[in-house]
């Protein structure tokens, strides 16, 4: 085998490892909600309590979101999450050609949850498949 296509091999099997799934994921769902009534239009952000990298979702009309960890994968590491919040408002709402889908009450109320360290939204990841239900103003 010649050196030029070793070299080929290595770099070959090492992107492999390197950009392969991370095992240790599992998918996640939920839906968030306050005083009963679905959040839309809201980033969900599961920051792991061990520091490491966070998975973030968004939610739709009914408030339901699936977590991503990057573009390509899907999921969220088992353990403790601190849980943060973001309006993220359309591009239309921004502009001014549709009207907010959450209230100045509902933002406001959202904004308290998004620096990591003042939310005391906790969530623990178990299982594979899990869904979880994120309750605000209960």
């Amino acid at each position: 085998m010649k050196v030029r296509t070793r070299w080929y091999l290595v770099a070959l099997v090492l992107f492999a490892g390197v950009s392969g799934c991370n095992s240790k994921l599992v998918p996640l769902t939920g839906r968030l909600t306050y005083q009963g009534k679905p959040v839309p239009s809201t980033e969900v952000f599961f920051q792991p309590d061990d520091g490491s990298r966070r998975s973030v979702g968004k939610t739709d009309d009914d408030g339901r979101f699936r977590l991503r960890f990057s573009h390509n994968e899907e999921g969220v590491s088992r353990g403790r999450h601190t849980v943060c919040l973001k309006y993220a408002p359309s591009d239309d709402e921004d502009q001014g050609k549709a009207p907010p889908k959450a209230s100045k009450e509902l933002q406001a109320v959202i904004a308290k949850y998004r620096d990591p360290a003042k939310s005391d939204l906790h969530v623990e990841v178990t299982k594979s498949g899990q869904d979880v239900e994120i309750k605000l103003g209960e």
